[in-house]
């Protein structure tokens, strides 16, 4: 239980960072703005000195200004504060009942955050590759993560819990002070349908079960995200509730931010510094989006005839740049797709955000364009249903309308992935769909309707999209753990628990046995030191670090190296593979012991013991300094 204090603490640190910024923007701006500059200054300051200390300085700073604010004017928290905070109640209460950092893809996440946490400058070293950096990877986002950590004053197998609960929270927050002018009901239903709302896919496939006795289990948790055949189809929800913290979930409340300070009346000389700001951190976060919100912003400032907005789109590229230019990524690869989205895939997917179009923002002319799009079904099936809307955007973005261009870039999302893709179409798809399905919930809730037949579509699509949550929620969070310690699980596993919280405050390279056995162990236990404590493996999750570096004689070398360490009984050989990757502490726990059987009196032999608990040992290698 003592763990919500920490959730406590970054609420209370998170909403006193906003105060400076409620002097020059509205709440529902503040709230985000404040932390993605925070974190922007940290990550800044990082190059240069230790990240902690950089993110101290920067808080102590913001603080400094938010007292000063307090004496200086009067700032008030809206009534919209109360949107937050019960969102993100409600997800530190799931993160509360299976807190567990072990499933999917959590372990990198986790190690990535931890890596930022620890690093001496950035870019963070690589937990899964002794010697490497994680300048192959977008990680500004799991720099968001451990920006949240620190302000929860957690250690980061509860931060992380944290951080999940916020960013729906963030979201939520966003989309209701965009809407709240509309009245209640308009702000409550568009947040529904863009966090909280599931897709049709998961309204059908619950009648199914229900009326054939099928069991509302796992697979329809999942197979809700897999409609569109040989690609990922997440939607907002199902990213929040599955809580890895990826970059393009932790995207989702960056591109409500933009779109919320894009359809902004008034801007003022703040406001485009902001915009400029919240385009690179996307940037930076999750780079599939930036052409999408800087196609946006294109079109809003075409849309009102403002040079300005237009302006700050292309200065958001000059950091972006920068930055890019610090990484060390393989140049990505654009190809032309021959294959086809299957007209009924995509409807099970995006129904809700393409009905909720149609109603609330379709014309006359877009009724007309229908027949005429027909034709256009030999292209791509789903431009059928695209086209009519495309037009209609296009219109609107002509006489001025705001929405068009949101509606623009969310149609534009669902559109290329047709025709192109970036390294494939499986990640071209998810990467895009997810960001169209909030550029057109949003888009449509800013015309939405609580009147005449149009109140009937709203709840009709409210009831659809209500089926998931209520089902699904229950499914993924089915334990009591009561707990936000996402390492407990651990404690099933001899002393693994202990041994890591021990090493979490040491630094220095360690060997474990990280993923050497096959290609999908690295989804299981492998690894898991280096996710906890940040401090770098000689090799982990072997299949990803062969797909990022693309060197597979250097990670295929580690992983021979590791298995012969562990299994060799000569303390000569042992001893030189850890002065080879400059190894400091040996880790011998459940994992070494289930794969390779060691006896535990030969690292005793070879090495000097630092800790011992349930079987589970730490060595530390001499003469290494």
């Amino acid at each position: 239980m003592y763990t919500l204090i920490y959730a406590v603490c970054f609420y209370t640190s998170s909403l006193l960072l906003t105060l400076p910024f409620l002097r020059y923007f509205e709440h529902h701006e503040a709230r985000l703005l404040s932390l993605l500059a925070l974190s922007t200054a940290s990550f800044l300051a990082g190059f240069f000195i230790p990240f902690k200390i950089s993110f101290y300085a920067s808080f102590l700073v913001f603080m400094a200004l938010a007292l000063y604010t307090l004496y200086k004017s009067s700032v008030k928290i809206e009534r919209d504060e109360a949107v937050f905070l019960a969102v993100f109640a409600f997800f530190i209460f799931l993160r509360f009942l299976n807190p567990y950092i072990f499933d999917a893809e959590k372990f990198m996440d986790s190690a990535f955050m931890n890596a930022v946490v620890k690093a001496k400058t950035l870019p963070p070293n690589d937990p899964f590759l002794a010697g490497g950096r994680l300048d192959f990877y977008y990680y500004f986002g799991h720099l968001i993560g451990a920006c949240i950590t620190l302000l929860s004053f957690s250690p980061p197998e509860v931060g992380y819990n944290v951080a999940i609960a916020a960013l729906p929270a963030y979201t939520s927050l966003i989309i209701y002070g965009v809407l709240k002018r509309r009245g209640l009901k308009i702000a409550l239903s568009g947040v529904f349908l863009a966090v909280f709302s599931g897709n049709l896919y998961s309204f059908v496939d619950f009648f199914n079960r229900v009326f054939s006795g099928r069991p509302i289990d796992g697979g329809y948790y999942w197979n809700c995200t897999r409609v569109i055949e040989n690609t990922i189809n997440e939607f907002p929800y199902f990213s929040f509730i599955h809580a890895d913290l990826h970059a393009h979930v932790v995207a989702i409340p960056i591109i409500a931010l933009i779109f919320a300070l894009l359809i902004r009346g008034e801007k003022s000389r703040f406001t485009y510094a902001a915009i400029i700001l919240s385009l690179f951190t996307l940037f930076a976060t999750n780079s599939w989006h930036y052409p999408l919100v800087f196609l946006a912003a294109i079109s809003v400032g075409a849309a009102v005839r403002d040079k300005w907005l237009i302006l700050c789109a292309f200065l958001s590229a000059i950091p972006a740049f920068i930055f890019f230019l610090h990484m060390n990524t393989p140049a990505a690869s654009f190809s032309v797709v021959e294959e086809r989205t299957e007209i009924m895939q995509f409807i099970l997917y995006a129904f809700t955000p393409i009905a909720a179009c149609y109603a609330f923002i379709g014309k006359k002319q877009t009724l007309y364009f229908l027949p005429l799009s027909i034709p256009l079904y030999l292209l791509s099936p789903v431009l059928v249903i695209l086209a009519p809307l495309l037009a209609t955007a296009l219109i609107g973005i002509y006489r001025r309308d705001v929405s068009s261009a949101i509606l623009l870039s969310g149609l534009l999302a669902f559109t290329l992935p047709e025709f192109f893709a970036v390294e494939s179409r499986m990640n071209t798809v998810f990467k895009f769909y997810i960001f169209a399905w909030l550029a057109l919930m949003t888009s449509a809730s800013l015309n939405a309707d609580w009147k005449g037949w149009k109140k009937y579509v709203l709840i009709t699509l409210l009831v659809i999209g209500l089926v998931y949550p209520l089902a699904a929620t229950p499914v993924r969070y089915s334990t009591a753990e009561m707990s936000l310690d996402g390492m407990s699980f651990m404690k099933a596993y001899d002393g693994d628990y202990y041994a890591v919280k021990w090493l979490q405050s040491k630094d220095g390279v360690v060997i474990e046995e990280g993923c050497t056995q096959g290609a999908l162990c690295g989804y299981h236990y492998g690894g898991r030191v280096a996710a906890f404590t940040g401090n770098p493996a000689v090799i982990a999750w072997t299949n990803h670090e062969y797909v990022w570096r693309r060197n597979y004689t250097l990670v295929a070398e580690r992983a021979e190296d590791v298995r012969d360490f562990y299994t060799t009984e000569s303390c000569e050989r042992m001893r030189e593979i850890a002065e080879k990757y400059r190894v400091k502490y040996v880790f011998f726990g459940y994992e070494e012991k289930r794969l390779f059987s060691p006896n535990p009196e030969k690292f005793e032999r070879c090495f000097e013991k630092a800790f011992e608990k349930d079987s589970t040992y730490i060595f530390v290698t001499k003469n290494l300094s």
